[in-house]
């Protein structure tokens, strides 16, 4: 693994422990603020990306209000390219997230893409993607009424 690789990785890894820990102004420091209006950050939950560090800052203001807790948020597998001072990621996460007001905690497992590039001597995000794993199984089920 290049020296590159690992830099990116430790991001990453930095990013997935500050949404563990709801810590977003350390979310926050990840993020290339150089290529506002130029970022895409794409949560599951939303139907349109956010573009700017202030729709960002706005997002992650609205998310403790509605999550309790992130008991799990972690990488079971992860895939790098670093092409110049470009990576591109792809992880696949096992997650647990206690929403307020709901007893039994959301579970599954989400695929991330991440796009980063190296500026000021650090590797930062410029692009996020989530898509929640749903079984065919599961989605036929709930199309029929039948049980999964």
């Amino acid at each position: 693994m290049t020296a590159a690789e690992q830099d990116v990785r430790a991001t990453c890894d930095a990013w997935l422990s500050a949404i563990r820990s709801l810590d977003f102004a350390a979310t926050k420091e990840l993020w290339d603020e150089g290529f506002d209006g130029n970022l895409l950050y794409q949560p599951e939950e939303l139907e349109q990306p956010m573009t700017t560090i202030r729709a960002l800052v706005d997002y992650w203001a609205w998310v403790p209000g509605h999550v309790e807790a992130v008991p799990e948020w972690d990488a079971a597998e992860t895939a790098v390219q670093v092409i110049g001072n470009a990576a591109m990621v792809w992880q696949k996460l096992t997650t647990s997230i206690k929403l307020r007001d709901v007893e039994r905690t959301f579970d599954g497992i989400v695929r991330c893409s991440l796009g980063l590039r190296a500026t000021e001597g650090r590797w930062k995000l410029v692009h996020y993607h989530e898509s929640r794993v749903v079984s065919l199984e599961y989605a036929v089920a709930s199309l029929t009424g039948a049980s999964a």
